[in-house]
């Protein structure tokens, strides 16, 4: 079923994309399943690559559209995503949407909450005093809320993904977020705030108990 999945992927891909030359391989650019899995196993999903690769699976569609647009445009830096997004053309919402509709694991929390003291207090409550809202405002993990139909989820992914983007944000080395937000709130981060929350946020993993026992 999963090899099922992943040639669906690379083929609506193929289908969808416009002829862009490139030095790489076009098959190699367009197999997004590659490094983000697009598995009917939510669990297959949060383990293949979950430690350098954000996981796609869920995300809003227009979230992830808006994100090759800005691979297109500059306002976002990885070479490999640059061509990707290149290649992908008009298959770029097609391909939004594919990702959207995949399903995201079931994502537990364990760790005591007292070890992640400064990013829960930002998460959720944020820091008025200096126009910090709390990241709970628009990052939700419930894919039934308003929030998390506009906003990506940051619960479950890579730990050193999630503080290279804040650091990006902070310099301006990423300018995809709308009106700026993202950027204006990354740059009155501390460097340890940025770390503590990309901790945070990583540490929120898949639940495999419950995933086992589904499958029984």
């Amino acid at each position: 079923m999963m090899q099922k999945r992943h040639k669906t992927v690379a083929v609506a891909i193929a289908l969808l994309a416009t002829p862009v030359a490139h030095a790489q391989s076009m098959d190699v650019l367009l197999n997004c399943s590659t490094c983000h899995v697009a598995s009917p196993d939510p669990e297959a999903t949060a383990t293949a690559g979950r430690e350098i690769y954000p996981v796609l699976n869920g995300q809003p569609a227009r979230y992830i559209e808006r994100q090759l647009m800005a691979y297109r445009q500059g306002l976002r830096q990885h070479r490999q995503m640059e061509q990707t997004a290149l290649a992908l053309g008009e298959g770029a919402g097609a391909m939004a949407r594919l990702y959207a509709g995949a399903p995201h694991p079931d994502l537990v929390f364990r760790d005591p909450p007292e070890d992640h003291a400064t990013a829960l207090d930002l998460v959720e409550d944020g820091d008025w005093s200096r126009g910090l809202a709390p990241c709970a405002s628009c990052h939700s993990l419930d894919p039934e809320d308003d929030r998390a139909r506009l906003s990506p989820r940051l619960h479950g992914q890579p730990e050193a993904y999630l503080a290279d983007q804040l650091r990006a944000y902070a310099d301006g080395t990423r300018s995809s977020d709308p009106m700026g937000r993202m950027r204006a709130y990354s740059e009155r981060l501390t460097p340890s705030e940025i770390s503590a929350l990309a901790r945070y946020f990583a540490r929120w993993t898949p639940d495999t108990e419950s995933a086992q026992g589904e499958s029984e």
